[in-house]
């Protein structure tokens, strides 16, 4: 795998774009192997590496979707371990865009969640902005902290991302939770 990384960090910004384009749909080599060394060396540059990262995922996270809607479950079973797709089929057709949010932001595979929300066919605009979202916070936090702590970002990272996806975790499944017994009182009245 380290061989694979050296082999696009080496076509610096081409080898970014397609990294993040392609882990979106078949990719397994996360954006943030090339990203984050390549934002460091250039710290200047790190939130526009940052945002290309971000739209080339979000474009790929496209075609994921696309392939998801075409071939339906058999791609599910093809990408995506048994012991995840119960799981994601709950999460995406019950909550839809939130549920893109956190996965977006989860050091899950992307790919997971853009298949997922094709062949659960999430409304395409949904997943869009929920992705744009999602991808935007993951890449462009990192590009942010680099941008102005320069090496010292990594230690911020590590210390932070862990708790802060944990926090973002409870506090999505209780604005969830809230929204779906909202929504059940709703029809019970009905």
């Amino acid at each position: 795998m380290d061989q694979i990384v050296d082999f696009f960090q080496n076509f610096g910004m081409i080898g970014l774009i397609i990294v993040s384009f392609t882990e979106s749909f078949i990719s397994p080599i996360i954006p943030d192997l090339i990203l984050i060394p390549m934002a460091l060396s250039a710290p200047e540059k790190a939130i526009y590496y940052s945002a290309v990262a971000t739209t080339a995922s979000v474009l790929g996270g496209i075609i994921g979707y696309l392939m998801g809607r075409r071939f339906g479950l058999p791609i599910v079973k093809k990408y995506i371990p048994d012991k995840y797709s119960d799981t994601i089929r709950h999460w995406v057709t019950n909550y839809g865009g939130w549920a893109i949010i956190l996965a977006s932001l989860a050091p899950i595979p992307y790919k997971f969640v853009s298949i997922s929300a094709g062949v659960f066919k999430l409304n395409m605009t949904i997943f869009l902005l929920a992705s744009i979202f999602g991808r935007a916070k993951r890449f462009l936090l990192e590009g942010i902290l680099i941008f102005y702590y320069g090496p010292q970002a990594l230690e911020l990272m590590k210390k932070y991302s862990d708790d802060t996806i944990i926090a973002f975790a409870v506090i999505t499944c209780a604005v969830l939770v809230y929204l779906k017994f909202k929504r059940l009182k709703v029809r019970a009245s009905e």
